[in-house]
């Protein structure tokens, strides 16, 4: 990731640089400016992305498929069978509904 900030740093840097030479009397030098940062932009387009974490099993159901809901307190939040997914930040989280005030929402489980 930190390679492709350093060259995103640099098409800025000549991207300024190509705004800077707007003038007529520079416009052989804009254009060939201007093709050198379509070539880089193609490239960076083109670079493989980075390698997916393996795919392994989703987790089991959460031993407790029954805890105290968030709103009302009350224990009645039910997790939702088959609704396990992954995570936004990593892990994984699974849908949980209340009986008693019909709250919905994504919990994260172990």
């Amino acid at each position: 990731m930190a390679d492709i900030t350093a060259r995103l740093a640099d098409l800025k840097a000549r991207i300024d640089e190509l705004a800077g030479l707007a003038a007529a009397e520079h416009r052989e030098r804009a254009s060939r400016l201007a093709q050198a940062l379509t070539g880089d932009l193609e490239g960076l387009l083109e670079a493989s992305p980075p390698a997916p974490r393996p795919a392994g099993p989703p987790p089991r159901a959460p031993r407790d498929e029954v805890e105290r809901c968030p709103v009302c307190s009350l224990r009645s939040y039910h997790y939702q069978r088959g609704t396990i997914r992954e995570s936004e930040y990593g892990g994984h989280e699974a849908l949980y509904r209340c009986g008693s005030c019909a709250h919905e929402g994504w919990k994260e489980i172990a």
